[in-house]
């Protein structure tokens, strides 16, 4: 890594070397994972997730990646139980350097509020210089509560988005813990925003969110009551995450960084797989990004060549250290009522043309047309929308400003 920049940010007390984490996820679940993760160059991982006392919710995984649309869904999942997380704990911070930042990540399912501190401290003395709270997993009460399911229990997203208690079990942790505290939220519900700056106030050292949202997989309209999961029977809601979800994702980072501030520490998540989608969430106000998704489909090995890039990056734009790019694009999303828009309209290059189709069809365009076979195009016409350009496989039109 080169050493004239400086890729860094801290939470608290806790220094990571570059701004890439894996996020907790099945790619996390063993020593032998979270060893090659450090391997390979990654700043940190958030370990699999724990739940104590045991989940009411654990089923073996069920998952799917939908090539076409590109998302990844499931349904059922395994957690880890407390003692497995402590014991996966105390061994990856043996056996992993002090660059590498092991994270347990922790939901506490008892009734007792001293039970989330309790817990937290657990993993303290394995080990850990710093706990994440799960606040945000869609696949327990909240997706009971979401299918009509009722439910007294509060985990999970639910707690999440419970303004009243999840700042309780905030302050709670991060008295007894003595150590950083990551309070990480959903993206699904829009409360990630509050929820965020509601534990930042609490005392967490930094908060995130998982960019999954809650939803119904494509379905076989010739068999609609076939579940699309390889053994599994009915259809649930499934957790979506993978590149299909990005811009949602990256609305939550940008409305959480604006919510909390820029003095807080946020860690996005959401349809990361390479340089630009990564920079994105960074730019819209992230200090790290959580990377599952893609660990899942290509595992740790691919991390170092990005590194690359995103140093050679940093140079070519003239940034020196992380804090130049974070927030940057922030400053250039407006309010709809704010926006400038230019005139203008398409121009079409008929030597370019090579008369496909594409544009001939575009249901709101007056200004194509298409006789015997020809693409004729009336710029008087135009609205300016610049489908056309979009649709162009040989890029006969383009935008031009006019006035």
């Amino acid at each position: 890594m080169a050493t004239d920049l400086d890729l860094s940010f801290r939470i608290g007390d806790v220094t990571f070397r570059h701004p890439f984490l894996v996020g907790s996820g099945p790619t996390v679940t063993t020593v032998d994972q979270i060893r090659r993760a450090e391997d390979a160059g990654w700043a940190g991982a958030s370990i699999k997730l724990a739940i104590e006392p045991f989940p009411y919710l654990n089923f073996p995984p069920r998952y799917r990646w939908l090539k076409k649309p590109r998302y990844h869904i499931f349904t059922a999942e395994r957690r880890l139980t407390a003692e497995e997380a402590l014991k996966l704990t105390e061994e990856a911070c043996r056996k992993t350097s002090p660059n590498f930042v092991v994270i347990p990540t922790m939901t506490y399912d008892g009734e007792d509020l001293e039970g989330w501190g309790r817990l937290a401290r657990r993993f303290v003395d394995a080990g850990a210089r710093i706990v994440e709270l799960n606040l945000c997993c869609p696949n327990m009460s909240f997706n009971l509560s979401s299918t009509g399911a009722s439910t007294t229990k509060h985990t999970g997203a639910s707690l999440g988005n419970d303004m009243e208690e999840m700042p309780k079990v905030v302050r709670t942790v991060s008295e007894a813990a003595g150590v950083p505290v990551i309070a990480k939220f959903s993206a699904d519900g829009n409360l990630a925003p509050l929820a965020g700056r509601t534990a930042v106030r609490a005392g967490a050292a930094a908060i995130g969110h998982n960019g999954n949202l809650l939803g119904i997989p494509d379905i076989d309209i010739r068999d609609p009551m076939k579940s699309i999961y390889r053994l599994q029977d009915q259809i649930t809601l499934g957790c979506m995450s993978g590149p299909a979800i990005r811009p949602l994702a990256l609305r939550t980072t940008y409305q959480m960084r604006q919510a909390a501030g820029p003095e807080a520490v946020l860690i996005s998540s959401g349809g990361a797989t390479d340089l630009a989608s990564s920079v994105e969430h960074l730019l819209v106000g992230a200090d790290a990004v959580w990377i599952c998704t893609e660990t899942m489909l290509r595992g740790f090995d691919w991390l170092p060549k990005m590194l690359d890039e995103f140093t050679a990056y940093m140079r070519d734009m003239g940034f020196s250290r992380l804090a130049d790019l974070r927030g940057l694009l922030s400053k250039n999303i407006a309010a709809a009522s704010e926006l400038t828009v230019h005139a203008g309209r398409a121009v079409l290059d008929e030597g370019k043309c090579s008369a496909c189709g594409a544009c001939w069809n575009i249901g709101h365009c007056c200004a194509i047309s298409h006789p015997e076979g020809r693409t004729v195009y009336d710029p008087e016409l135009c609205r300016a929308c610049s489908t056309c350009v979009d649709l162009c496989p040989t890029g006969a039109f383009r935008m031009e400003r006019s006035g």
